[in-house]
Parts: structure tokens; C-alpha cells; sequence
């Protein structure tokens, strides 16, 4: 049976995702637990899964990375590389945060991170373009990014926990 997370899991999960570095101490002390109790929720809550892992947000423009490209790429549908291939290689890249298979008139959608215009042009020119599989590249710039939050919305699950069913 597959492990459900009650109102109280998810109160330490919303916590976590708003802050990895948390102890359990201070877990506890925001939910009114133990730090035994607390600690063993957690880590019930990280071995079925429910925390993929913990890790800080860095700032991408004081690091230098200045350029966010939404990449949307058309697979060749007859390609001799295998998808499995193709998520492998995109898989390897460090430019590439995110890649996403989507269903319509683009096959999959790429989150990418440069330095600058002229990096992202190597990296489409070297990296992405060179995989046999790839048909077709357009690529759009951010020029804003007026959200960016990787929050789980956990409070409408918690709100539907107390609900009368």
C-alpha cells in the first residue's frame, strides 16, 4: 500500500520546500511535534518519495547566467536515434534545466540557461542541433521572468484533507 501523507505531512513538506536547510528541531517547533516524531515523518516522507531532494535556490544572474531560452524542438520521426537517446543526450546537458515531452505541433519543450546570447548560439550551434534526431529548433528569450517558483501549491491538498468527504 502506497504511503498517503496526512494534513500534518504536508504542513512539514510546504515547510521544507520553503526552506531545505530546516532541522528537525525547528520542523517540530512550527508543527507542534517532537523532534522524534518530527524527524521520523521526514524521513518517512523522503523514503516514499514525496522529497525528491534537498538543495538551495541560487540566484542564475549573479552566478553570470543572464539568458533563459524556452527551446521547442521537433523530433525527426523517423530517426534513427532512439527517444531513449535523444532524453539521454539532453539529459547530459548542463545548459538544459528542464525538457519536457509534450503532445501537439512541438515535441518537446527546453528550459535553457546561458551566459549571454552568444553562448546559447554555441550550444544550439555544437550541442542541440547536432543531435541526428532533432528536425527543427525555435527558440524563444525571456525577457522577464515575472514568476519562477518550483512551490507545490500544498495547501489546497491540505484544505481537501478537511473537507467532510
Amino acid at each position: 500500500m502506497r504511503y498517503q501523507p496526512d494534513a500534518l505531512d504536508l504542513r512539514l513538506l510546504n515547510l521544507l520546500q520553503g526552506d531545505a536547510s530546516l532541522s528537525a528541531v525547528e520542523l517540530a517547533a512550527q508543527v507542534n511535534l517532537s523532534q522524534s516524531q518530527c524527524w521520523r515523518r521526514v524521513a518517512r516522507l523522503e523514503q516514499a518519495g514525496f522529497v525528491m531532494q534537498r538543495a538551495a535556490v541560487l540566484d542564475r544572474h549573479r552566478l553570470g547566467f543572464d539568458v533563459l531560452v524556452f527551446a521547442h524542438v521537433r523530433y525527426a520521426r523517423g530517426a534513427r536515434q532512439s527517444l531513449a537517446e535523444f532524453e539521454a543526450t539532453v539529459r547530459s546537458f548542463p545548459e538544459v534545466l528542464e525538457c519536457h515531452m509534450l503532445m501537439g505541433d512541438v515535441d518537446f519543450l527546453l528550459k535553457i540557461i546561458a551566459q549571454d546570447v552568444a553562448s546559447y548560439e554555441r550550444f544550439l550551434r555544437e550541442k542541440l542541433s547536432s543531435i541526428p534526431a532533432v528536425q527543427e529548433v525555435r527558440s524563444s528569450i525571456a525577457l522577464t521572468t515575472v514568476k519562477e517558483t518550483g512551490r507545490l501549491p500544498l495547501e489546497q491538498l491540505e484544505s481537501a484533507l478537511d473537507q467532510p468527504a
